[in-house]
């Protein structure tokens, strides 16, 4: 096999088309190479000057071959200066994107491989094969500045495809055959916000603080174990937030500035951060909530009339009016037939039936007992069944007391609520309401939180106290949240819980410093993590989960100020009503007192002047 079709057999071997070849060969050969690709079907874009190479983009779906001729002049400028993914060797050309094949025409030599590739980064996850006539050798350092380890991999450039298939298909996965890292050092950072209040790693007593570096700490020491490197220590007190002049500080910064290769925290996966560093495996979903007890019926209606629906209310008018009217009825045929019913049935006009239909509903008797048979049975009837309503009534509103409302089921509803609104104090406390693109969220912020100021946010402890006094939502990390709730709740509170997320959270994952040699290596080692267990144990550890209800129906529920306030509002408007009659009562028995004395001078003064 010649050299060309060896090339293109070469990769597509390794299931790649998209090839990119820098070579200084003369046309003939060049034109052979493309019609070597052409016949294969792979897509090759040649470049013979090597002084200004192309600008191709670092990051990109697909992932591509590099051909490069080491016997042409300028390659060095290429290698160290190339446009080609920033600069091959600082930014990480040497990837997991790229399979490189240098070709070389002499004979292998450990040293002559040293010397050439003695400055460039070409780590674990790179993939990169030195081609001599004699051999084909796989080559990648554990670290910047150590020495390449070598692997002869058995085949040299007369190889056919049938040898370069069985070669891949033999071969150990890069991840396998690389995760000894020989106990080189990695400079690891980790974030304690609240460094007063921090135990130890294992301090579950306060898995509400720091959670994040907790969970994740374990699993990135695993990581360590697994691929047999030291983990170093830096400790931060932020996560990141980017400055005016572009930069980050915190963590974010470290990894930006490359000082850290490995963040052993979960972030927030933002796409400013995505900007400057990069994410390896993600950890959690997080979620946020406003957290409350849903508040009883009689803090979002009036409880005195939830017990009937509307028809019922004008069944019972209705039949109070019939009894009323009926017994006026009544009291007119008894008195145009007997006239001694007259005297029997005085008390019973219009407005006096009103009363006793309305106090019959109210389980109220009557001031007088008439004789007359039809006018008891009447009124009997009317007292019997006011009974059974009130009885029904009475039930109902009991119910009623009991069970908590299911009037909060949306992010509109908190906001029309009368429900005082908190959030939790953390570095993004204002920025995912900001960034909300619902309108909902948006109205809920500018009308609920935004004029409270500062006062609207505040710690997890706090925040949960106030959610246990009532008519309170805080809008808190759940599994913060719920850690608390557990040991603060009693069991009937954690029954009335309930939830309302305001915006969905951006996945957490753990970061790296932007092109590092080991992204590929970690993320299929974390993933090995997630799917063994590992990483779910560290989930039930740190997480705290929502509380069981255990006595939905049981407990003793005490009746406050506001479940009897509409009763009192009735009595207060009553009593003022009755201070307004007497009052209008007094003026109009004044004013007929005056009358009365005028015109008894009148009268006087006539008979006088007679």
């Amino acid at each position: 096999m010649d050299l060309f079709n060896f090339v293109v057999t070469y990769f597509i071997t390794k299931d790649f088309y998209i090839m990119s070849a820098f070579v200084c060969w003369p046309p003939d050969q060049i034109l052979h190479l493309w019609r070597s690709a052409h016949d294969f079907g792979v897509r090759l874009t040649v470049y013979t000057d090597l002084q200004h190479p192309p600008n191709i983009p670092p990051l990109d779906r697909h992932r591509e071959a590099i051909l490069v001729d080491l016997e042409c002049p300028h390659v060095e400028f290429l290698l160290h200066n190339v446009k080609y993914l920033l600069l091959a060797s600082s930014s990480r050309a040497f990837n997991y994107r790229f399979a490189w094949l240098l070709l070389h025409n002499s004979s292998y030599n450990r040293n002559v491989i040293e010397d050439t590739l003695e400055d460039y980064q070409i780590l674990p996850d790179s993939d990169v094969v030195w081609s001599c006539p004699d051999t084909l050798v796989d080559v990648y350092r554990v670290k910047a500045k150590h020495s390449y380890l070598l692997t002869e991999l058995g085949l040299n450039r007369s190889a056919s495809r049938q040898e370069l298939e069985a070669l891949w298909s033999a071969l150990p996965k890069t991840v396998t055959r690389r995760r000894d890292l020989m106990k080189i050092k990695l400079v690891g950072a980790s974030v304690i916000g609240q460094p007063e209040y921090f135990h130890g790693w294992s301090d579950v007593s306060t898995r509400q603080i720091d959670t994040f570096p907790k969970l994740t700490y374990p699993l990135v020491l695993n990581l360590a174990d697994d691929l047999n490197f030291y983990l170093g220590f830096r400790q931060v007190d932020l996560y990141g937030v980017l400055q005016p002049n572009g930069s980050f500080n915190g963590l974010a910064g470290l990894l930006q500035r490359n000082e850290v290769e490995v963040g052993s925290v979960s972030i927030f996966m933002r796409q400013d951060r995505m900007e400057v560093l990069h994410f390896f495996s993600e950890t959690l979903a997080l979620t946020t909530a406003f957290i409350f007890r849903q508040p009883s019926r009689s803090a979002m209606s009036n409880v005195f009339l939830a017990p009937f629906s509307s028809g019922v209310w004008l069944s019972c008018g209705l039949a109070a009016m019939s009894a009323a009217v009926l017994l006026v009825v009544l009291k007119r045929v008894r008195e145009a037939t007997e006239g001694r019913s007259r005297q029997l049935l005085a008390p019973l006009t219009l407005p006096d039936t009103c009363t006793f239909a309305l106090g019959s509903l109210c389980q109220q008797g009557f001031y007088i007992t008439p004789a007359v048979t039809s006018v008891r049975v009447v009124m009997f009837s009317t007292l019997l069944s006011s009974l059974f309503v009130f009885t029904a009534y009475s039930a109902k509103i009991v119910t009623l007391l009991q069970t908590p409302s299911e009037a909060l089921r949306n992010i509109d509803d908190l906001t029309r609520s009368p429900m005082t609104l908190g959030v939790q104090e953390t570095t993004y406390k204002k920025v995912y309401f900001l960034e909300a693109s619902d309108a909902s969220t948006q109205r809920l912020y500018h009308r609920k939180i935004m004029p409270q100021g500062e006062r609207a946010y505040l710690d997890i402890d706090e925040g949960i106290a106030r959610v246990r006094t009532g008519l309170f939502a805080f809008q808190v990390e759940r599994s913060s949240g719920y850690d608390v709730i557990m040991k603060t709740f009693t069991e009937h509170e954690k029954c009335s819980l309930d939830e309302i997320e305001a915006f969905k959270m951006p996945m957490v994952a753990i970061p790296m410093r932007r092109f590092s040699g080991y992204r590929e290596l970690f993320a299929v080692r974390m993933r090995w993590q997630r799917e063994a267990g590992l990483m779910n144990r560290e989930r039930r550890v740190w997480l705290a989960a929502r509380p069981r209800c255990e006595s939905a129906s049981g407990g003793f529920v005490s009746i406050g100020f506001i479940d009897v306030l509409p009763a009192l509002e009735v009595l207060a408007v009553g009593a003022l009503l009755s201070v307004v009659l007497l009052g209008a009562e007094l003026s109009v028995h004044t004013l007929k007192k005056k009358a009365t004395k005028c015109h008894r001078r009148q009268a006087d003064k006539n008979f006088l002047n007679q």
